[in-house]
């Protein structure tokens, strides 16, 4: 192995996270898991202990990849408003281009306490827009920002569906506007 190839684990990760996202949780096979990483199949075993604790991983690892992309975007000098429809749209741009992680939040079958984290970008501006009056003080900005993640979400998780309805851009650009618009005066 050579000084930057991947580890073990990341490429344990790597492998679970396709097919997870290909098979969900039940259909996912650790057998495969472990041949597409090209190491042993007790390695799972050993760093994450069961298949469960390695969908976990899997899941966590994909959410701090949604809120770092989130993080990273150029936000700085604008409105409160304006920083809000850019979070919407570059999340919904981040799960457009990310195809593998968008099936796997898809499909996820946990409890949503990982979900928190990926929102956690979007609920902090909703928190500082409704301190500086950007804001409506009657939202919630936890379930606003789970409703943008929802709509954005929806649009890949119904893709069969949504290809026909013109380009994507409009479908971002339209949710971004009402997520806007359900918090703003």
């Amino acid at each position: 192995m050579t000084r930057n190839s991947p580890s073990s684990p990341e490429r344990l990760l790597e492998a679970a996270s396709a097919e997870f996202s290909r098979a969900g949780r039940a259909g996912a096979r650790t057998d495969r898991i472990a041949r597409q990483a090209g190491v042993n199949k007790q390695l799972i075993h050993y760093y994450f202990r069961t298949k469960d604790g390695l969908y976990e991983a899997v899941l966590a690892r994909a959410i701090q990849e949604v809120a770092e992309a989130l993080s990273h975007l150029p936000l700085v000098g604008l409105t409160a408003v304006e920083r809000l429809r850019r979070l919407v749209r570059g999340q919904f741009d981040f799960l457009a281009t990310h195809g593998d992680l968008t099936r796997l939040l898809a499909r996820a079958d946990t409890p949503a306490t990982w979900l928190e984290m990926a929102l956690a970008p979007m609920v902090a501006l909703l928190t500082e827009g409704q301190a500086t009056g950007f804001f409506r003080d009657d939202i919630d900005p936890l379930q606003h920002a789970r409703q943008a993640l929802l709509l954005n979400l929806g649009y890949f998780s119904l893709e069969s569906i949504t290809s026909s309805w013109g380009e994507r851009s409009i479908w971002r650009d339209r949710t971004a506007d009402l997520i806007v618009r359900g918090c703003t005066w």
